[in-house]
């Protein structure tokens, strides 16, 4: 007979996992086209895999607990507790230790919507005391299933004649593990369908622009990895071939779904037949390995590795945003950080986000790195899992083997490791990132949005009747624009004046069929000129205020803006924080729109800072314009500057040593407007009903697109 060829189809579904992991690389990257079309393979696969795993570690729990021998669970607090804590030392160790490889950066963001979003309270209770477990069911609460089946198992240890119970809850976990496998053959495609998917969408130019987090936690998931090994190998008699084999499928479905849960199953199959082989093979204490699945489970539930090592992202944000994190604070940081982390990353990271003065629209960052973010966490909470449950086993079946000398050795050139790629890291960033940023450049890059000539300048001012009948005759529309009007109206890089309300006028020139001339000038000046009659509009994000409207006509307002401060990076910290650590001076916020200078809105600011209770000294100083904030001077004397959320933007983008900060959420909301010089009704009527129709066909939302959004 000749030689069998060999067979392409692994029969490990751990094989098949590692081979269909670069399959679907390679056809994300070459082919994402087609990545699209294995869509419904991926959403078949997660779902129903979702469906198998709850109900079978339920299961696992209740009969593991219930089935465990006398003095078990004091074994499993004691020995348990303290990998536990081992684990999060070790990764909070290194969420202190990555920021001080960061290079400085100077950086702002554009406006997004998510600036007003605030954190929801961070509620342990909740988390693992619902109302209805049937809604932490429904909710995919782990958390609370997890202990809800832990005490029923623990307190059907003390029920009599409870293998009445025991017995069919057996058989249905013995169910629930076969409908698992029959679902675990669909884990090396769902695998290909998921990785093809995830590649074919990664935005790479905003990957490049946050490559600082992407590298260090390279480097993290590396140093972590290697710990975990070592302390597996070194620690217990286990071979290096037998914790692969352990590993290999689970991390392979883990780093290609982000999906932890789906992979536990396989995880509990894997150490239940690779641990008591290697590490009881005289069977001595086989029933020990029943107790794996609930080990497995509660440690599942409790704050893992990956999610204390991804709450690196904290002081990572206070790095991008010029406002890094002292040691001291990342620690404190990290105690009330952990405990929290059971709740998700998303709601752990806005409450810090918060807490440590940094701006929330930082959140934007963890939804641009959610493909490979959520996967590094997961990763690195499965290789926990692997060193809580082996040492816990290997201490319950008397097979710790510690090698101090090798140990030792391991670790200190696991620190050598981390200290000399975390340098080249710092060194490569530093070189890399020097004059790269360009959202100035960016901005300033942009022409108008539509189409057409420059509007000419008006040279003479003069006064003339401002009425519709007039301009018509006229066929001249002059326009006032606010000279801090940045980005309604600014000279951009090529010396042209555009912004959104540039579009618009022009728009609003062309409906006309007159010609549009435009002159810019401060606020102030504008509404002189508008009494004067000099000109007919003016434009360049002007606030409906009732101060206004009781000297000027003022259209319908086309645009909601909030109110918020541009505050120096070095004082966010202090304004977020003024509930909790008063201010022993006054607080000092530049205005550059006199209208805005009225106590009613002096009082909503102030009770918006500090509470109704709280105390504050606040002054409002009055500026010509907004650029007189953006100068050292000022910016020392000047604790923020008072403006829109929506335009201050784009002055901390010009200006990346400020950021801006929403105190107010959106509370202190207004509408822009056009005042109108004159009082005539039919030109108040024209303009109102003008850009009425504007809204309603769009045009508003995609000016506000082009110049606010870009780049969010």
């Amino acid at each position: 007979m000749g030689r069998r060829l060999p067979r392409l189809w692994p029969r490990s579904i751990g094989n098949q996992c590692l081979l269909m992991l670069p399959l679907g690389l390679m056809v994300g990257l070459l082919w994402p086209e087609a990545a699209e079309m294995l869509k419904p393979v991926g959403r078949v696969f997660l779902q129903a895999s979702q469906i198998v795993v709850m109900p079978f570690l339920i299961c696992e729990l209740v009969v593991g607990f219930g089935s465990l021998r006398p003095g078990m669970i004091r074994s499993f607090a004691r020995s348990g507790l303290l990998v536990l804590l081992g684990l999060w030392l070790v990764g909070g160790l290194l969420v202190v230790l990555l920021p001080q490889f960061l290079p400085p950066l100077v950086t702002s963001q554009f406006f997004h919507a998510g600036l007003f979003d605030r954190p929801e309270p961070v509620d342990l209770l909740e988390t693992y005391l619902p109302d209805n477990i049937f809604s932490g069911l429904a909710n995919d609460n782990f958390p609370a299933v997890v202990l809800f089946s832990a005490v029923l198992g623990i307190l059907l240890q003390g029920v009599e004649q409870n293998q009445r119970l025991l017995a069919p809850l057996e058989v249905m976990r013995d169910l629930f593990a076969r409908l698992n496998k029959l679902t675990a053959r669909m884990i090396p495609f769902g695998i290909f369908a998921l990785t093809a998917l995830n590649v074919s969408r990664l935005d790479w130019p905003q990957l490049l622009r946050i490559q600082g987090f992407f590298q260090l936690s390279l480097v993290a998931f590396l140093v972590l990895s290697l710990v975990c090994a070592a302390a597996v190998l070194l620690l217990t008699p286990l071979p290096p071939a037998q914790l692969w084999w352990v590993v290999k499928g689970p991390l392979a479905l883990t780093a290609s779904s982000a999906n932890l849960l789906m992979a536990l199953p396989m995880l509990v199959d894997n150490l239940r037949h690779a641990l008591p082989a290697s590490l009881d093979p005289s069977g001595r204490q086989l029933q020990a390995v029943d107790e794996i699945a609930p080990l497995v489970s509660l440690g599942f539930a409790l704050p893992t590795l990956g999610q204390v090592a991804a709450l690196w992202f904290i002081p990572f944000a206070g790095w991008y945003v010029d406002q890094p994190l002292q040691p001291s604070a990342t620690l404190r940081m990290l105690v009330s950080a952990i405990p929290a982390a059971v709740s998700g990353l998303k709601a752990v990271i806005r409450q810090e986000l918060q807490a440590h003065g940094l701006p929330l629209d930082l959140l934007q960052l963890v939804y641009i790195n959610g493909e490979w973010l959520y996967r590094f966490e997961k990763v690195l909470a499965l290789e926990g899992l692997v060193v809580l449950v082996t040492l816990v086993y290997a201490s319950t079946v008397a097979a710790l083997r510690p090698r101090p000398l090798p140990l030792v050795v391991g670790l200190a050139a696991i620190g050598l490791l981390l200290g000399g790629l975390g340098a080249g890291a710092r060194i490569y960033l530093d070189r890399s990132l020097a004059g790269t940023y360009s959202n100035d450049r960016k901005l300033l890059a942009l022409a108008s949005a539509s189409s057409g000539p420059q509007p000419a300048v008006l040279r003479h001012l003069k006064p003339e009747l401002v009425a519709l009948a007039a301009i018509l005759d006229r066929g001249v529309l002059r326009v006032g624009v606010r000279s801090d009007g940045l980005p309604w109206a600014f000279l951009n890089g090529r010396g042209e004046l555009v912004g959104y309300d540039l579009d618009m006028v022009k728009g609003f020139a062309s409906s006309l069929g007159v010609r549009l001339e435009v002159r810019q000038a401060q606020l102030q000046t504008l509404e002189q000129w508008l009494d004067k009659e000099l000109i007919d509009v003016a434009v360049g994000g002007i606030q409906s205020i009732p101060q206004r409207a009781a000297r000027h006509q003022l259209s319908r307002g086309y645009q909601s803006v909030h109110l918020a401060l541009v505050v120096p990076d070095a004082k966010v910290a202090m304004i977020q924080n003024l509930r909790q650590q008063p201010l022993d001076k006054p607080l000092r916020l530049g205005v550059s729109d006199p209208q805005l200078l009225n106590p009613e809105l002096h009082q909503q600011i102030r009770r918006e800072l500090v509470g109704d209770g709280g105390k504050l000294s606040l002054q409002l100083v009055p500026l010509a314009q907004k650029q007189q904030f953006f100068n050292s001077a000022a910016e020392s004397d000047l604790d923020g500057l008072l403006t829109t959320a929506e335009g201050g933007s784009a002055w901390a983008i010009l200006h990346p040593r400020t950021a801006l900060i929403a105190p107010f959420d959106n509370h202190l909301g207004s509408e822009l407007v056009w005042a109108i010089a004159g009082d005539d009704p039919a030109m108040l009527r024209y303009v109102d009903a003008w850009l009425a129709r504007e809204q309603a066909r769009g045009r508003t939302q995609e000016l506000f697109n082009h110049w606010v959004l870009l780049g969010s």
